[in-house]
């Protein structure tokens, strides 16, 4: 018994006196590899803090440089570009903001007609002294013709990775041959 307590009183000094020599730079460390922090808790699942919500969304005719909708709508006829723009409110991480976008446009049917993931491309990607940041988005699609006519629906997906957040906006529109409203 006294010869494991002399072993193990024997190993907490060597390994006291090897620290210090670390810690005064008498020995270094030599690093390899990819640095991980010491408690890497990515993996226990709790909700972080924070928000993600879309904003302001809208069809229109067209959408201008500074984000404006001019002609708004939800009627559009086949070939026609249909312009849509939204804002995406979210809260930073670590003074760091990341947005994903994708939608996916069904047919009168239920169908998917187009489905434009983009899989943790980042849309946007940012450093912000914000704790909250409303980033806007533009874009535009086109509807052949010779799909049916009628109601269309347009899912919107966007996500923050760094705040494992998501929010789904759901809105209709319809085609119509020579019909424009």
């Amino acid at each position: 018994m006294i010869e494991l307590i002399v072993f193990l009183i024997i190993i907490v000094v060597t390994s006291a006196i090897v620290l210090l020599l670390i810690k005064f730079n008498v020995v270094t460390v030599k690093m390899e590899g990819e640095q991980e922090p010491v408690l890497n808790a990515e993996f226990i699942p709790y909700a972080r803090e924070g928000v993600l919500v879309v904003k302001e969304f809208s069809f229109c005719r067209t959408v201008d440089e500074t984000y404006n909708c001019l002609g708004p709508g939800s009627t559009f006829t086949f070939g026609q570009p249909i312009y849509y723009r939204f804002g995406v409110e979210s809260s930073t991480y670590h003074r760091q903001i990341k947005i994903v976008k994708n939608y996916r446009i069904r047919g009168p049917t239920g169908e998917v007609l187009l489905d434009v993931g983009t899989d943790q491309q980042y849309q946007f990607d940012v450093v912000s002294d914000n704790d909250q940041e409303v980033v806007l988005f533009k874009d535009y699609f086109v509807v052949p013709s010779g799909l049916p006519v009628g109601e269309y629906t347009f899912e919107l997906v966007v996500g923050n990775p760094l705040l494992t957040k998501q929010a789904t906006l759901t809105q209709r529109f319809v085609i119509g041959s020579g019909v424009e409203g």
